[in-house]
């Protein structure tokens, strides 16, 4: 969309779309646990298997997601394309489900006491549907930012507004619920008149901005299909309009590349869903992405049980910190476009990994005595994790490209990494914290190690996968990529051959 005036109006119109994802999911992964511990009164494998079943939904219904919406043609006669139809569909699932977990309990409607099997099927058939809207929304939300503009600047302005309204979003949820605690009775009890305060602001905040998205950011109806050689298609690529940016440490990747003037029949329309499995840097970016959500979600699900059980600071604490921890990083996202201009890729991810590494360490020493030395440590942790999370989003948006007809599909396979580790993760932590129930010394140590070790492996995984990506994956020889056609009537295979015949035999399967 190059005749699109982008105006400032317009990305913030644009950014304001993921706010009700944002604001539930800062909820969510902040207090569900707690909510059902404390609130519903559940058992910590119970709250774990809630959560497990929302992950696995979310895991499972992305990548279907994305192969839906970039199949779909929206609803046309409603001014609304593919990506904002199935937005629309996905927010309205996630206010009513959200609802009906925070908000309301439907079993108590009929009974002042219903059984814990009834509880457990309610409350993961609530999380699963709830998490399939937001994937829904999350999913069609950052697949719109390819088919906006084929500018890099552009798509850079795009990701880093809408992560600016994620912090954003992260840091009103904390500000209220650090309100809530202090102004309703009893004062500084997190219970649940309180979660659903929290609730009611989110999905009226939230449901707001989704209509600014709709009715102020510009979507193309249709996407059309164009012939283009390949050398326009690397030019218009996210790497490639970068190149003379970028630093020594930048990937060698598309912009890198010597491009034959050679001509390419639709050369982006043999991007289907099942080509990316045939493309190497697909499996490297999805192991950073699942890396990097393993560090954000895990330390925003645990923080609060590490505060309260091993620092044993005040109630206010579970607030304040992940505060500081999103303020934080909303400051860092006016410095990622220089870091990523001086510093490329690889050179942001490490500095945000290292960030992360030394805050975490250092945490792990804290005593209840020395518990007040979290609130600088959380904001070096926020510094790194907005560092992180921005350039893992941008590798997925370098790994897409031009093509924007299956972008959907690769950024939910992104997403569905995410979920199903997470899932997991979490539901082996809480399992073992049900063992270790009646050992409170041990429970404390073990969240401990659970919100300073495992984030900073993963951490520390996802940044060896960047630096194998930069130096080892194709870097010494030429790259190929195999796709199929979508619209052939035949099982023949095209190639787009990328640099010498040398490599043809050894080609890498990346962008």
């Amino acid at each position: 969309m190059a005749d699109i005036k982008w105006t400032p109006v317009r990305y913030l119109s644009y950014g304001v779309g993921h706010v009700l994802n944002d604001m539930c999911a800062s909820t969510w992964f902040s207090y569900l646990l707690v909510f059902l511990l404390h609130a519903v009164d559940m058992s910590p494998v119970d709250s774990a298997v809630v959560m497990f079943c929302g992950q696995i939904a979310d895991g499972l219904a992305t990548p279907l997601v994305g192969v839906f919406s970039d199949r779909s043609s929206g609803l046309p006669w409603l001014g609304l394309g593919r990506r904002k139809t199935w937005l629309a569909i996905g927010s309205l699932l996630v206010i009513l489900c959200f609802f009906f977990v925070f908000g309301a309990c439907a079993p108590r409607w009929f009974s002042d006491s219903p059984s814990r099997i009834v509880l457990l099927v309610y409350y993961s058939a609530a999380a699963s549907i709830f998490n399939i809207g937001w994937a829904t929304v999350q999913v069609s939300h950052m697949a719109m930012v390819p088919e906006l503009s084929d500018d890099d600047n552009v798509r850079c302005v795009l990701n880093s507004t809408r992560y600016a309204f994620t912090i954003l979003s992260n840091v009103m949820v904390f500000c209220v619920f650090l309100v809530l605690l202090r102004v309703v009775s009893p004062l500084g009890v997190p219970d649940a008149e309180k979660f659903t305060l929290l609730a009611y602001t989110s999905l009226l905040v939230g449901g707001i901005c989704t209509v600014v998205f709709l009715a102020g950011t510009p979507e193309k109806v249709k996407v059309e299909k164009k012939r283009k050689d390949a050398a326009e298609l690397l030019t218009q690529s996210p790497v490639m309009a970068d190149l003379e940016g970028r630093g020594h440490s930048a990937f060698p990747c598309e912009g890198d590349l010597d491009v034959p003037a050679v001509d390419v029949v639709g050369a982006s329309d043999h991007m289907t869903w099942s080509c990316w499995f045939k493309v190497g840097m697909f499996y490297e970016v999805g192991m950073v992405y699942m890396c990097t959500r393993l560090v954000v979600n895990v330390t925003q699900v645990f923080i609060s049980f590490y505060l309260i059980v091993t620092l044993q600071m005040s109630a206010s604490s579970i607030a304040i910190v992940p505060l500081l921890v999103y303020l934080s990083g909303f400051l860092a996202t006016f410095f990622l476009r220089y870091l990523n201009e001086s510093l490329g890729r690889t050179g942001s991810f490490a500095l945000g990994a290292g960030l992360i590494v030394v805050a975490l360490v250092l945490s792990y020493f804290l005593t209840p005595e020395t518990a007040t030395w979290v609130y600088p440590f959380s904001i070096i942790l926020g510094m790194g994790n907005s560092i992180i999370m921005v350039t893992s989003v941008c590798l997925t948006g370098d790994l897409v490209g031009n093509n924007v007809e299956s972008g959907a599909f690769v950024y939910g396979a992104m997403s569905f990494t995410d979920k199903i580790s997470n899932g997991i993760a979490i539901l082996f932590i809480q399992n073992t914290r049900q063992q270790l129930q009646d050992l409170p010394e041990q429970d404390s140590e073990f969240l401990r190690q659970v919100y300073c070790i495992l984030p900073s492996l993963a951490a520390l995984v996802g940044l060896c996968t960047v630096m194998f990506m930069t130096h080892c994956s194709g870097s010494s020889d030429r790259r190929r990529r195999k796709v199929e056609s979508a619209s052939s009537s035949t099982a023949d295979e095209a190639e787009i051959l990328l640099g010498n015949d040398e490599s043809k035999s050894n080609g890498y399967d990346s962008i």
